[in-house]
């Protein structure tokens, strides 16, 4: 039973990288309505917050980055081909931590689309790289069982936001989910903190 545990050990550093990146999405997911609206569509009424234009132009921003994401991933694949994969994703998530990071510093609707589009380079290399990096580690006759032991590190941290996320906001926050939403672009930037560790000792040993 241990012996077949620790021929998976190779992929820890990459499932801690996905942890912090996956605890940055869930905030993103779970937090980009409220925010949004709260913070750029207030109605005409003061104090009344228009959720139905904020819910909207989420809709819009998160198109964006998933359309970005989608055309970018053929770029992506030729940068890959030429620099270390780990480096090339420690980047794209530092784009993806300043997208989320900068919507507490912007106060125009359409300069937050430019925050979605640092997100979208980072789901580009989200939905790519750690693939790539996890086939590079299976030996073909065991590339199956690699990728549904790394399904797990989607799952772990989806679980773990679940509660998590929701008790900083009330407890730490006190409510304040820009805060919340803050705070998961700076697990995306330790998300690519790590994957430069990564990256360089991988450089070095080679």
């Amino acid at each position: 039973m241990l012996k077949n545990l620790k021929k998976y050990l190779p992929l820890l550093p990459l499932f801690l990288v996905q942890f912090f990146t996956w605890l940055g999405l869930f905030s993103l997911w779970i937090y980009a309505t409220p925010v949004i609206s709260t913070y750029f569509f207030v109605a005409k009424t003061p104090g009344i917050i228009d959720y139905e234009s904020g819910t909207t132009w989420v809709g819009i921003c998160f198109a964006l980055y998933s359309f970005l994401g989608a055309t970018f991933t053929f770029t992506l694949h030729k940068i890959l081909k030429k620099n270390p994969k780990y480096g090339v994703h420690a980047l794209a998530l530092l784009f993806g931590g300043i997208g989320m990071i900068s919507m507490e510093f912007i106060h125009s609707k359409w300069l937050l689309l430019l925050s979605f589009v640092f997100i979208g380079i980072a789901w580009s290399s989200i939905s790519t790289t750690p693939y790539l990096l996890v086939g590079e580690m299976a030996p073909d006759e065991e590339s199956e069982k690699f990728y549904s032991v790394f399904n797990f590190s989607t799952v772990i941290p989806q679980a773990f936001s679940a509660f998590f996320l929701a008790f900083i906001t009330k407890n730490l926050f006190h409510g304040a989910m820009m805060k919340t939403l803050f705070t998961g672009g700076i697990y995306m930037i330790l998300a690519a903190v790590i994957s430069l560790i990564i990256s360089i000792k991988k450089k070095k040993i080679g």
